[in-house]
Protein backbone atom coordinates (compact mmCIF):
# COMPACT_ATOMS: atom_id res chain seq x y z
CA UNK A 1 0.00 0.00 0.00
CA UNK A 2 1.20 3.47 -0.79
CA UNK A 3 0.91 4.84 2.75
CA UNK A 4 2.78 2.00 4.46
CA UNK A 5 6.17 3.73 4.42
CA UNK A 6 4.69 6.86 6.01
CA UNK A 7 3.01 4.92 8.78
CA UNK A 8 6.13 2.83 9.32
CA UNK A 9 8.21 5.95 9.84
CA UNK A 10 5.68 7.34 12.31
CA UNK A 11 5.55 4.06 14.19
CA UNK A 12 9.29 4.02 14.91
CA UNK A 13 9.48 7.63 16.02
CA UNK A 14 10.67 6.49 19.41
CA UNK A 15 13.79 5.00 17.80
CA UNK A 16 15.08 8.37 16.63
CA UNK A 17 18.58 9.42 17.60
CA UNK A 18 18.89 10.83 21.10
CA UNK A 19 21.37 13.40 19.84
CA UNK A 20 20.64 16.89 21.17
CA UNK A 21 19.09 19.14 18.54
CA UNK A 22 18.71 22.89 18.73
CA UNK A 23 15.23 23.80 17.52
CA UNK A 24 14.82 27.29 16.09
CA UNK A 25 11.88 29.56 16.82
CA UNK A 26 10.82 30.06 13.22
CA UNK A 27 11.22 33.82 13.28
CA UNK A 28 12.78 35.73 10.41
CA UNK A 29 16.50 36.36 10.84
CA UNK A 30 17.82 39.35 8.88
CA UNK A 31 21.51 38.70 9.27
CA UNK A 32 22.93 40.84 6.44
CA UNK A 33 23.97 44.42 7.26
CA UNK A 34 24.02 45.50 3.62
CA UNK A 35 20.62 44.96 1.94
CA UNK A 36 22.15 45.49 -1.50
CA UNK A 37 24.76 42.73 -1.45
CA UNK A 38 24.84 40.66 1.75
CA UNK A 39 23.12 37.30 1.60
CA UNK A 40 20.97 36.61 4.62
CA UNK A 41 18.92 33.88 6.19
CA UNK A 42 15.60 35.60 5.70
CA UNK A 43 13.47 32.84 7.19
CA UNK A 44 14.51 29.88 9.34
CA UNK A 45 11.61 27.62 10.26
CA UNK A 46 13.77 25.78 12.78
CA UNK A 47 15.71 22.53 13.00
CA UNK A 48 13.88 19.21 13.18
CA UNK A 49 13.13 17.67 16.55
CA UNK A 50 13.27 14.21 14.97
CA UNK A 51 9.62 13.48 15.75
CA UNK A 52 8.54 12.44 12.25
CA UNK A 53 8.91 12.91 8.50
CA UNK A 54 6.32 13.76 5.84
CA UNK A 55 6.42 11.84 2.58
CA UNK A 56 7.16 13.67 -0.67
CA UNK A 57 8.01 12.29 -4.09
CA UNK A 58 7.42 12.89 -7.78
CA UNK A 59 4.83 10.84 -9.62
CA UNK A 60 7.44 8.33 -10.84
CA UNK A 61 7.76 6.88 -7.31
CA UNK A 62 4.11 6.41 -6.29
CA UNK A 63 2.37 6.89 -9.63
CA UNK A 64 1.02 10.10 -8.06
CA UNK A 65 2.68 13.32 -6.97
CA UNK A 66 3.25 14.10 -3.28
CA UNK A 67 4.45 17.53 -2.20
CA UNK A 68 4.53 19.56 1.03
CA UNK A 69 3.71 23.16 1.89
CA UNK A 70 4.61 25.37 4.84
CA UNK A 71 4.13 29.05 5.48
CA UNK A 72 6.64 31.86 6.02
CA UNK A 73 6.43 35.62 6.45
CA UNK A 74 8.16 38.41 4.55
CA UNK A 75 8.71 40.85 7.39
CA UNK A 76 10.57 43.74 5.74
CA UNK A 77 8.46 46.50 4.21
CA UNK A 78 10.71 46.59 1.13
CA UNK A 79 10.11 42.87 0.49
CA UNK A 80 12.56 40.01 0.01
CA UNK A 81 14.54 38.69 -2.94
CA UNK A 82 14.72 34.92 -2.43
CA UNK A 83 17.17 32.67 -4.28
CA UNK A 84 18.16 29.79 -1.93
CA UNK A 85 16.23 27.05 -0.17
CA UNK A 86 17.47 24.48 2.37
CA UNK A 87 15.74 21.42 3.85
CA UNK A 88 16.40 18.27 5.91
CA UNK A 89 15.11 14.90 4.73
CA UNK A 90 15.55 11.12 4.81
CA UNK A 91 15.38 8.67 1.93
CA UNK A 92 12.98 5.80 2.68
CA UNK A 93 15.55 3.20 1.61
CA UNK A 94 18.36 4.90 3.54
CA UNK A 95 20.13 6.18 0.44
CA UNK A 96 22.60 9.04 0.35
CA UNK A 97 23.12 11.51 -2.46
CA UNK A 98 20.48 9.96 -4.72
CA UNK A 99 18.42 13.11 -5.26
CA UNK A 100 18.60 14.70 -8.69
CA UNK A 101 16.72 17.96 -8.23
CA UNK A 102 14.02 19.90 -6.45
CA UNK A 103 10.64 21.45 -7.28
CA UNK A 104 9.68 24.69 -5.53
CA UNK A 105 6.46 26.68 -5.96
CA UNK A 106 5.41 29.79 -4.04
CA UNK A 107 1.77 30.14 -3.02
CA UNK A 108 -0.34 32.97 -1.64
CA UNK A 109 -1.91 32.77 1.82
CA UNK A 110 -5.64 32.51 2.48
CA UNK A 111 -6.36 33.27 6.14
CA UNK A 112 -3.72 30.89 7.44
CA UNK A 113 -4.12 28.21 4.75
CA UNK A 114 -2.51 27.86 1.32
CA UNK A 115 -4.22 30.12 -1.16
CA UNK A 116 -3.22 29.54 -4.78
CA UNK A 117 0.05 28.89 -6.67
CA UNK A 118 1.78 32.14 -7.63
CA UNK A 119 5.03 31.10 -9.34
CA UNK A 120 7.37 28.15 -9.72
CA UNK A 121 11.03 28.74 -8.93
CA UNK A 122 13.46 28.30 -11.82
CA UNK A 123 15.93 25.99 -10.06
CA UNK A 124 19.51 26.28 -11.34
CA UNK A 125 21.51 24.16 -8.87
CA UNK A 126 20.90 21.33 -6.41
CA UNK A 127 23.19 19.72 -3.83
CA UNK A 128 22.51 16.92 -1.37
CA UNK A 129 24.88 16.42 1.59
CA UNK A 130 24.78 14.04 4.60
CA UNK A 131 24.55 15.98 7.87
CA UNK A 132 26.09 13.22 9.97
CA UNK A 133 22.88 12.75 11.98
CA UNK A 134 20.65 9.69 11.87
CA UNK A 135 16.90 9.40 12.38
CA UNK A 136 14.96 6.12 12.22
CA UNK A 137 18.18 4.32 11.22
CA UNK A 138 18.44 6.48 8.10
CA UNK A 139 21.07 9.17 7.42
CA UNK A 140 19.74 12.71 7.40
CA UNK A 141 20.37 14.63 4.18
CA UNK A 142 20.58 18.39 3.71
CA UNK A 143 19.26 19.71 0.41
CA UNK A 144 20.61 23.05 -0.86
CA UNK A 145 18.71 24.55 -3.77
CA UNK A 146 19.47 27.76 -5.64
CA UNK A 147 17.02 29.38 -8.02
CA UNK A 148 16.55 32.55 -10.03
CA UNK A 149 15.56 35.58 -7.94
CA UNK A 150 11.97 35.59 -6.69
CA UNK A 151 10.73 38.90 -5.30
CA UNK A 152 7.95 38.83 -2.71
CA UNK A 153 6.50 41.96 -1.05
CA UNK A 154 5.74 42.09 2.65
CA UNK A 155 3.17 39.49 3.70
CA UNK A 156 2.59 35.81 4.40
CA UNK A 157 3.26 33.09 1.82
CA UNK A 158 3.61 29.34 1.42
CA UNK A 159 6.42 27.38 -0.22
CA UNK A 160 5.59 24.03 -1.85
CA UNK A 161 8.53 21.62 -1.84
CA UNK A 162 9.24 18.30 -3.51
CA UNK A 163 12.46 16.30 -3.89
CA UNK A 164 13.18 14.75 -7.29
CA UNK A 165 14.70 11.29 -6.98
CA UNK A 166 14.19 7.54 -7.37
CA UNK A 167 12.81 6.83 -3.88
CA UNK A 168 10.20 8.02 -1.40
CA UNK A 169 11.60 10.93 0.59
CA UNK A 170 10.66 12.08 4.10
CA UNK A 171 10.91 15.79 4.89
CA UNK A 172 11.79 16.13 8.58
CA UNK A 173 9.36 18.01 10.81
CA UNK A 174 9.32 19.83 14.11
CA UNK A 175 6.29 19.31 16.36
CA UNK A 176 6.25 22.99 17.38
CA UNK A 177 4.18 25.03 14.92
CA UNK A 178 5.06 28.59 13.92
CA UNK A 179 2.26 30.34 12.11
CA UNK A 180 0.19 27.62 10.43
CA UNK A 181 0.91 23.89 10.37
CA UNK A 182 2.41 22.23 7.31
CA UNK A 183 0.03 21.08 4.56
CA UNK A 184 0.32 18.14 2.18
CA UNK A 185 -0.63 17.90 -1.48
CA UNK A 186 -0.99 14.16 -2.12
CA UNK A 187 -2.68 13.28 -5.40
CA UNK A 188 -3.19 9.70 -4.17
CA UNK A 189 -4.57 10.60 -0.71
CA UNK A 190 -7.11 13.32 -1.32
CA UNK A 191 -5.06 16.22 -2.63
CA UNK A 192 -4.38 19.44 -0.73
CA UNK A 193 -5.14 19.22 2.99
CA UNK A 194 -3.62 20.01 6.37
CA UNK A 195 -0.92 17.67 7.62
CA UNK A 196 -2.92 16.81 10.74
CA UNK A 197 -5.76 15.57 8.53
CA UNK A 198 -3.49 12.66 7.47
CA UNK A 199 -1.00 12.35 10.33
CA UNK A 200 -3.26 13.22 13.25
CA UNK A 201 -1.21 16.05 14.75
CA UNK A 202 0.00 19.43 13.45
CA UNK A 203 3.68 19.91 12.66
CA UNK A 204 6.03 22.29 10.85
CA UNK A 205 8.69 21.45 8.27
CA UNK A 206 12.40 22.05 8.85
CA UNK A 207 13.49 24.49 6.13
CA UNK A 208 15.07 27.88 5.56
CA UNK A 209 15.06 30.53 2.83
CA UNK A 210 17.98 32.81 2.07
CA UNK A 211 18.57 35.76 -0.22
CA UNK A 212 18.49 39.53 0.25
CA UNK A 213 16.26 42.23 1.64
CA UNK A 214 15.04 44.15 -1.38
CA UNK A 215 16.40 47.71 -1.81
CA UNK A 216 13.86 50.31 -0.75
CA UNK A 217 12.50 52.44 -3.63
CA UNK A 218 13.93 55.56 -1.99
CA UNK A 219 17.37 54.00 -1.82
CA UNK A 220 17.23 53.15 -5.51
CA UNK A 221 16.31 56.73 -6.31
CA UNK A 222 19.27 58.02 -4.31
CA UNK A 223 21.60 55.63 -6.10
CA UNK A 224 20.35 56.94 -9.42
CA UNK A 225 20.88 60.55 -8.41
CA UNK A 226 24.35 59.75 -7.18
CA UNK A 227 25.21 58.31 -10.55
CA UNK A 228 24.00 61.44 -12.34
CA UNK A 229 26.03 63.69 -10.03
CA UNK A 230 29.16 61.65 -10.66
CA UNK A 231 28.68 61.94 -14.43
CA UNK A 232 28.29 65.71 -14.19
CA UNK A 233 31.48 66.02 -12.11
CA UNK A 234 33.47 64.11 -14.74
CA UNK A 235 32.40 66.44 -17.55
Amino acid sequence: MKIVSVLALASIAGMASAQAVSVGNGNAANLGNDPFSSRATLWDNGDTDGSNGYSNATSGVFGASRSLLDDFEVTDSAGWILNDFHSLTLWSGGGSGIGTGYNLTFWSDNAGSPGAPMMSANVNSYMETPTGRTWFSRPEMRHDVTFDDVFLPQGRYWVEMQVIGPDNNFHMVRSTVTGSEAWVNYDDLGGLQSGSAIFGAPADLAFSLTGEIAPAPGALALLGLGGIAAIRRRR
